[in-house]
């Protein structure tokens, strides 16, 4: 009898180990390039979709998918973890090929509908299709009427999906459903606590690249989209939808509306919020945007925002539409009149700086930089009844522009310099050089945003007025207000740096003088925003890498084309090394003929002088000294119809012209001062696109 109640004992306690463990958490591997499907250990690995498709995963499971392999479908994942214990999708298997999720035109590529913490990484989406259609790389979508959480999304490469890119007619509903990663909420459904999105590489995606779309039941809540990059999506970057405080921080977005399934027609913008409340846009950067109907701009602060819509510490740059849109009438949303704040910012080049009209909610605009070297600067701003807009200590650089003044405008201890004459209502005015450190230098192809610092002695030092609430750092990471109590005016809060001696030609671009067929909009050769085409130039022979003109072989380190791409010559010391004879150029003069005097020093601490002469860009025949480099039969210009590129197109011919200047025979050169003509922004000038010493 003992001996059949411990038989029994023993079973029942075998029977109670063994259950958890028929539970545990499960490692599944796919390698779709297995000839025959197994049970989905690392040894006998799944081999389709399909099987994946037909498991309903728990806490802690994990999918993981062979490296270098392609599975061609769509993944759909069901099952929820938990906080604690959430479901992984990932890669196993040696080498750093990502797997890859294929979905050949599906819906999306990967799927989760109505499930709970779920963590994507280490994959690559794509979706390619020769039709496009409503589309994404990964979508998630709540549907049901329960709340969810714990989304991530974590470290994937999201490419070539063919989404939507008309915003327009019977289909304008796919856009705002189309992208590269795409979070959709039904009305009814439950929002979603916890969408983390961050550090993907999403490109050539149709419709945009990160998308937030329609507002659940409630806000989304605990949302995060940070340090992805999105470059060439064909539409919007960041779009938040339906969130209650969301953190967009650290993302950069580039050549928006381009790429392989490129934009259409409508509108898009950088990165904004949608009936959202109190969304937070910080440390990111947009440039280059295609032009739409209105919209491209880098920042915009869209309908049905409740509460305060802030940027700050962003940088913008080459954007057809410019800085900053505020909409909050723009869509069928209730204009909930929120704030916009808008401080320590630095715009290049975006020189619509800011269009906001209609919302009559209060504006602070303060403590940005913005430099418009090529094209007029330009405001719209709430006035009248109800109307609160304060600007305040930002600097204004541009060759010519107006300031909108009416009730309920306000300017205070703004700099302006350049051209534009400061608003009559700014009694603390600084107009004035602001000594920037070196605006527009694009030292890796990229803009250097420390060029935007300002130099020892500037006048905007100490000059700017403290304001409350105005946040406790600049741009650069600088305390505000400093230690003596004092405000700078722009985004640097600093104590000034020195001169910059720039290590090669590239790192001085300061003009954008070149522009593609595509994009137009963003060259300002001159103060029309004329421009050589990057095309016509290609055809000439000049594209990136080594080019010879009239038997001089020059580097044409130009190929991010909307990004500065040449010097205009306004004294820079700039490192230059070899012996020879002479320092060749290429280049062109713009509003006629141009020469200046320039020294070049060497590396025994002598120097020389040079005359630096070049015919205008326009002109037929070069003068004595120069020669053709090459003629192209038409240039760009600003678009007559705004988001059709075609009509930037201008048929007269312009040219790029080579010259070169004496040096010391037998001594090496150590750097060369260019001629200080006509100063760095557009006009009459110099302008330098490569140099060699021959």
């Amino acid at each position: 009898m003992r001996t059949a109640l411990l038989v029994a004992a023993l079973t029942a306690a075998a029977v109670v180990v063994v259950a958890p463990s028929a539970s545990a958490a499960t490692a599944y591997h796919v390698d779709c390039a297995a000839t025959t499907g197994g049970n989905g250990t690392q040894s006998s690995p799944w081999n389709s979709l399909d099987q994946v498709n037909a498991t309903t995963f728990g806490p802690g499971d994990q999918l993981l998918f062979k490296r270098g392999a392609t599975c061609t479908g769509r993944l759909i994942g069901t099952g929820s973890g938990t906080a604690s214990a959430p479901i992984r999708v990932g890669a196993y298997g040696t080498g750093t090929a990502r797997p890859v999720i294929n979905g050949a035109g599906a819906l999306s590529a990967v799927y989760l509908k109505d499930v709970s913490h779920w963590t994507l990484n280490d994959l690559r989406v794509t979706n390619p299709s020769g039709t496009r259609a409503e589309r994404n790389g990964v979508r998630v979508e709540t549907a049901s009427a329960d709340a969810k959480a714990g989304i991530v999304i974590d470290g994937l490469e999201v490419d070539n999906v063919a989404g939507w890119g008309d915003k327009t007619g019977t289909n304008a509903a796919w856009f705002s459903r189309s992208s590269g990663i795409m979070v959709l909420g039904a009305a009814t459904a439950g929002p979603i606590n916890g969408i983390s999105i961050v550090n993907n590489h999403v490109h050539d995606t149709g419709g945009g690249g990160i998308k937030i779309s329609n507002k659940p039941s409630a806000y989304h809540t605990s949302v995060r989209i940070a340090d992805n990059r999105i470059i060439s999506a064909g539409g919007d970057g960041i779009v938040v939808h339906g969130s209650d405080a969301p953190l967009v921080e650290r993302n950069r977005a580039d050549n928006l509306g381009g790429g392989a399934y490129p934009f259409v027609a409508g509108n898009f913008a950088g990165m904004w919020p949608i009936n959202s409340r109190n969304p937070v846009f910080q440390f990111n950067e947009v440039t280059r945007s295609y032009p739409s109907i209105f919209d491209s701009t880098a920042w915009d602060c869209d309908g049905g925002i409740v509460g305060t819509c802030t940027y700050q510490y962003n940088f913008s740059a080459g954007n057809a539409g410019g800085f900053h849109l505020g909409c909050q009438t723009c869509t069928s949303f209730p204009n909930y009149k929120a704030k916009e704040v808008i401080r320590y910012n630095v715009s290049q080049d975006d020189c619509r700086a800011a269009w906001v009209s209609g919302s009559n909610g209060p504006v602070e605009l303060h403590n940005n930089t913005f430099y418009c070297a090529g094209n007029p600067i330009d405001f719209t701003l709430p006035n009248g009844t109800g109307a609160t807009t304060s600007i305040r200590n930002n600097i204004f650089v541009a060759a010519h522009g107006s300031f909108p003044t009416a009730a309920g405008v306000t300017y205070d201890n703004n700099l302006y310099w350049g051209g534009v004459t400061p608003p009559s209502g700014d009694t603390n005015a600084v107009t004035g050089d602001p000594a920037l450190a070196y605006p527009g230098g694009s030292g890796s192809g990229f803009n250097s945003v420390d060029g935007y610092k300002l130099r020892t002695g500037s006048p905007a030092l100490g000059a700017g007025a403290v304001l409350a609430g105005a946040g406790s750092r600049d741009y650069f990471g600088a305390a505000v207000p400093k230690a003596d109590g004092t405000v700078n005016i722009g985004a640097d809060n600093g104590s000034g740096v020195g001169a910059h001696t720039y290590p090669n030609l590239k790192a001085a671009f300061n003009n954008t003088g070149i522009s593609k067929d595509v994009n137009p909009a963003i060259g300002g050769f001159s103060l029309s925003g004329r421009s050589y085409s990057s095309d016509a130039l290609a055809a000439a022979g000049f594209k990136t890498g080594p080019v010879t003109a009239n038997g001089v072989t020059f580097q044409w380190t130009q190929q991010y084309y909307g990004f500065p791409d040449n010097v205009k010559a306004a004294g820079q010391k700039i490192t230059l090394s070899g012996s020879g004879t002479a320092v060749a150029f290429l280049g062109a003069a713009g509003y006629g003929t141009q020469s200046g005097t320039g020294t070049v020093t060497y590396t025994d601490g002598t120097t020389s002088t040079y005359t630096l002469s070049f015919t205008d860009w326009w002109a037929s025949s070069p003068i004595a000294g120069n020669q053709v480099a090459a003629t192209l039969a038409y240039h760009n210009k600003a678009p007559t119809t705004y988001n059709n590129p075609a009509t930037g197109r201008d048929e007269q011919d312009v040219r790029l012209f080579q010259t070169s200047v004496p040096i010391t025979a037998g001594k090496a050169v150590a750097s060369i001062t260019l001629p200080n003509v006509g100063g760095p922004l557009a006009g009459a000038g110099l302008h330098v696109f490569a140099m060699t010493v021959v």
